[in-house]
């Protein structure tokens, strides 16, 4: 017997799928009307993710989910404030090829992140060398 999309999974895959970046349990706890306890959450993740419903990557030892529905997962993340911003632009799509060709491997999926600073982050940090000169 096949496991069922309960209520509770339901319900989380309604909040990623909504989200217009990735989520951590964090976030998704906090969004969830229901309030399961975090070990249900992480079950119906963990489920979400083996019958590829999300996708989930891993920020600096924060794992995040996404809805697979999206396709390949392509990020920038700033590494001040920790923000993570998801674009749907394919950069790599000739770099796959030429992957692929050279070492004989069929690539199914890809994640891509960027890592720098946001705007905000810039002008902050602009902002506060300009006052210590």
């Amino acid at each position: 017997m096949k496991p069922r999309l309960t209520d509770v999974r339901r319900e989380i895959l309604k909040v990623i799928e909504s989200a217009e970046n990735p989520l951590n349990v964090k976030i998704i706890e906090q969004r969830l009307l229901s309030h399961p306890n975090l070990s249900t959450i992480y079950r119906a993740l963990d489920f979400l993710e083996a019958e590829k419903f999300i996708r989930s990557v891993s920020f600096s030892g924060v794992k995040f989910y996404f809805t697979s529905k999206r396709g390949n997962g392509h990020f920038l993340v700033c590494k001040e404030c920790h923000e993570i911003l998801e674009f749907r632009e394919c950069v790599v799509k000739n770099l796959q090829k030429k992957i692929q060709e050279k070492y004989d491997y069929k690539i199914t999926d890809h994640i891509l992140y960027f890592q720098g600073l946001c705007l905000e982050c810039q002008q902050y940090i602009n902002k506060k060398k300009r006052i210590r000169s």
